[in-house]
């Protein structure tokens, strides 16, 4: 078995992948380690880099009253377009991510709730040109045992 973590990113890059226009190969992955194809853009991008997971201990999580930890984990998605209007492309693809996101908060409960924190689209600042990306940032609340983080928590 996997890290919690681990398996609510499975479970995102599922409902992404479902999403048509996002369903053929390497369109969707966890963190990339290359540029990708013209031929494959649009193409999304799931991954926690930019920022830290914050945890708090939470005692008596588990049935035997051991100690938990409510985790927090910060989510992007990161859009790679193609469009000749990126802007509207962006906005468009937004509409199916959310949507698919949306679809049930808890990754059939995996996490206590996924809720949108912010997007954001990305521009060169000094000549406004796109940079033909943008971001959904979303805080992913979940619980896990602390000795075992495979395993969710009560």
């Amino acid at each position: 078995m996997a890290h919690l973590r681990s398996q609510i990113f499975a479970a995102v890059i599922a409902r992404l992948s479902a999403i048509p226009e996002f369903s053929g190969a390497d369109k969707v992955k966890r963190g990339r380690k290359g540029a990708i194809p013209q031929e494959k853009l649009p193409a999304l991008t799931v991954t926690w880099a930019d920022r830290s997971e914050t945890l708090m201990v939470r005692p008596s999580s588990g049935p035997a009253g051991e100690d938990g930890y409510d985790r927090s984990l910060p989510l992007s998605i990161v859009v790679h377009l193609r469009d000749d209007e990126p802007e509207e492309e962006f906005d468009r693809l937004c509409v199916l991510i959310e949507a698919a996101m949306a679809s049930d908060i808890t990754f059939g409960g995996l996490a206590v709730e996924a809720l949108l924190q912010s997007e954001q689209y990305f521009v060169n600042p000094q000549t406004g040109i796109s940079l033909l990306a943008g971001s959904l940032n979303y805080q992913i609340a979940y619980k896990t045992l602390a000795a075992n983080p495979e395993q969710a928590a009560l």
